[in-house]
Order: C-alpha cells, then sequence, then structure tokens
C-alpha cells in the first residue's frame, strides 16, 4: 500500500497502521518528518528499521532548503516523474493528511 503524506506534524498512531511492505511518501511540509534532527521521528525510524519503504519528493526539499544529507538513512529522494509512476500504478492508495 502506497501512503501519501503531505502534513506535519504526523500523528504517531499512523505508522501503526502500516504494514511491512508499504510504501510512505512524504511531499510539502511531511518532508520535515524524515530530518535526522526532528525528535518525533522515533516511531518512523522504528517502523523504517521494519521494512516500510520511505521517499521524499526532491521538489519538496529543494523549496524546503532541506538537503539529502539531512535525511534519516534509508530515505530516498525521488523526482516528479518517479512520483507520478508510483501513484499511477495499480497499488492501493491511502492518502494520510
Amino acid at each position: 500500500m502506497i501512503h501519501i503524506i503531505n502534513n506535519f506534524p504526523i500523528s504517531p498512531s499512523f505508522f501503526d497502521r502500516t504494514q511491512f511492505g508499504d510504501t510512505v511518501i512524504f511531499t510539502d511540509n511531511a518532508v520535515f518528518a524524515v530530518k535526522q534532527e526532528n525528535l518525533e521521528t522515533e516511531s518512523l525510524t522504528q517502523k523504517a528499521f521494519n521494512h516500510i519503504n520511505l521517499y521524499v519528493r526532491k521538489a519538496d526539499l529543494i523549496i524546503r532548503n532541506i538537503s539529502n544529507t539531512e535525511l534519516l538513512r534509508g530515505v530516498v529522494i525521488i523526482d516528479d516523474m518517479q512520483y507520478e509512476l508510483a501513484i499511477s500504478e495499480d497499488f492501493l492508495i491511502r492518502s494520510c493528511n
């Protein structure tokens, strides 16, 4: 399942609803959730190590002046074409804002 998150902060209960193999794409202000300095990412990093896939849109990082070195380890940066491809696939998409 693909989850698209665009608001920050993110409810910690959201990560309780993710499952092994899910993909979470952070857009807009949600990109702040995957910064290393963010102390509220404990459940996010635990889930990441439990094999959910974490993605962030490159355009959103650029707009917010966030470099890839500031991101949590394991977060994949995708461009707009990759984002459009991901949401056009035949996966069930759950948008959580």
